[in-house]
């Protein structure tokens, strides 16, 4: 892939979270795509998954922050690729109106960042990583 290539993906990863398109990750993801991400959030649970397989816990986490934050703005401040190999810092701005780590909803617009590293293969993303600056967001939810 080219870096427009790169760019189209991104900016259609970052509009299907903001949008709610969850489907879209069928298109985006490897179907054995490999989450290292952690935990995902679903309500008042959250669960590991570290290192599994498969597009769904996409779609979980990306439905847990469109319950959690409503208006989402999501944009992307950085990317840089390395042959099959990317990362690109992001800031979600959003109104907390759900659950988020625990936390009820305040109705505080705040910012959440963070950084993707993914390795795509075939035009798509086959291993990804998420990091999340959790503090940071719980500053703006507790202020």
């Amino acid at each position: 892939m080219d870096r427009n290539d790169i760019e189209r993906l991104v900016q259609r990863w970052t509009r299907a979270i903001a949008e709610g398109q969850l489907d879209v990750f069928d298109e985006l993801l490897t179907e054995d795509v490999l989450d290292c991400s952690g935990a995902v959030q679903t309500g008042a649970f959250a669960y590991v998954v570290k290192g599994s397989q498969g597009i769904e816990t996409f779609k979980v986490r990306a439905a847990a922050v469109r319950t959690a934050f409503a208006e989402i703005k999501l944009v992307v401040e950085d990317l840089l690729v390395d042959g099959d190999a990317i990362a690109w810092r992001w800031a979600l701005t959003g109104t907390h109106v759900g659950n988020f780590a625990g936390v009820a909803p305040t109705n505080r617009r705040i910012t959440l960042r963070g950084v993707n590293f993914q390795r795509l293969r075939g035009g798509r993303v086959a291993e990804h990583w998420t990091m999340v600056d959790v503090f940071g967001a719980m500053q703006g939810l507790r202020s």
